[in-house]
């Protein structure tokens, strides 16, 4: 039997659709515990809403790249197996690199010649059980997060909101960082979309509706600058 069969049978769908669903499920009762809370805050409904729509739109950069590059996943690993991963993790060159580690063990390339169910097995082993490495440690420090973050500010209130922006700005520098020197593709898709970024933030000033859809915006415009060099 070809690996494919296993790869995009029912069971497959079926197993991958409980674990999306239970995502999902999270997704909704994180949404309601927020907007609650923020009722209990005093924030306005339509201050909510607002915040609802400006993160539904900017996540649509986000979600265009992971859409795009899930065609790489699907043909070694299967529509199913994919869907479930990046709706779990949303990293591409992740998944790609446990599945590549598979197969590499069985001694043929990804997808390619000799590339069977056991391979398949493998993979999706390998790409499910190595995420643990972020996920079990970061449920179960997450929580001690917030004492250190309140110990490190000594009972200076004040300085609870610069230090979560100072750890913002180190989180996505750490990320962006290695794309800016990697040179070509994506030295270009960064600066763009850098630059492009703090551009429609300026002129958001004057027009509200573009701080909303900045991010997908200087994203997309990264992508097209980076198209040339590739």
């Amino acid at each position: 039997m070809h690996y494919s069969a296993i790869a995009n049978s029912p069971g497959m769908w079926l197993a991958c659709a409980i674990v999306v669903l239970v995502i999902i499920t999270q997704a909704f009762i994180f949404m309601k515990k927020a907007y609650t809370a923020g009722l209990q805050m005093g924030i306005s409904r339509e201050t909510m809403f607002k915040g609802m729509r400006a993160g539904l739109i900017s996540s649509i950069g986000p979600s265009f790249a992971i859409a795009v590059t899930l065609l790489s996943l699907i043909m070694p690993l299967g529509s199913p197996f994919s869907w479930l991963r990046l709706s779990v993790i949303g990293s591409v060159p992740y998944e790609l690199m446990a599945a590549k580690t598979a197969a590499q063990i069985y001694g043929v390339e990804l997808g390619g010649v000799g590339y069977d169910i056991n391979t398949l097995a493998l993979a999706v082993w390998t790409a499910t059980i190595a995420a643990g490495g972020w996920l079990i440690p970061s449920s179960i420090l997450i929580p001690k997060y917030e004492m250190l973050r309140v110990k490190i500010v000594q009972g200076r209130e004040e300085l609870l909101p610069l230090l979560s922006v100072a750890a913002l700005i180190a989180a996505f520098s750490s990320f962006s960082l290695p794309y800016i020197i990697k040179g070509g593709p994506s030295t270009v898709a960064a600066i763009t979309g850098g630059v492009v970024m703090l551009l429609l933030l300026f002129l958001s000033t004057k027009v509200k509706w573009l701080r909303e859809w900045a991010l997908g915006l200087a994203m997309l415009a990264g992508m097209l600058a980076a198209l040339p060099f590739i």
